[in-house]
């Protein structure tokens, strides 16, 4: 891909780069290329009408299943929570989600999860108790 940028308006480009919302000149184009390479999209297309720059981003085939890759994802972060109860017995979502850096309401999901699969249960009160593994 060349890659040539030519800024229509040099001072706010300039401004841009100063407070870092740009690193440099013509370097978004090839990782928005790359990005979406990696990712297993087609390529996008790129044109000019009428004065207007237009990128259109082309979704992978749907038979590549995106579902895949998100349940995939959900089931790691499945995992690993059900990992962090297993070695921190005890802690209850606000902590957990702290802990693992992730929303509450992500935590609250995963665990009903864990829960309804009997992996996990929660002893004690609502305010002290906490979630452990079962058996």
């Amino acid at each position: 891909m060349e890659n040539r940028s030519i800024p229509r308006d040099r001072g706010l480009a300039k401004i841009f780069h100063d407070i870092g919302f740009i690193e440099g000149w013509g370097t978004g184009f090839q990782r928005m290329v790359e990005g979406c390479a990696l990712n297993g999209n087609p390529k996008s297309e790129f044109r000019e009408t009428a004065g207007a720059f237009i990128v259109k981003f082309l979704r992978r085939p749907a038979s590549e299943g995106i579902s895949g890759g998100i349940s995939g994802g959900m089931e790691e972060g499945i995992d690993r929570l059900a990992d962090y109860i297993r070695n921190t017995p005890g802690r209850n979502v606000k902590e957990i989600a702290a802990a693992l850096n992730l929303p509450q309401r992500t935590i609250e999901r995963w665990i009903k999860k864990l829960r309804e699969q009997g992996k996990i249960v929660f002893t004690g009160s609502r305010k002290a108790g906490g979630y452990f593994v079962s058996g």
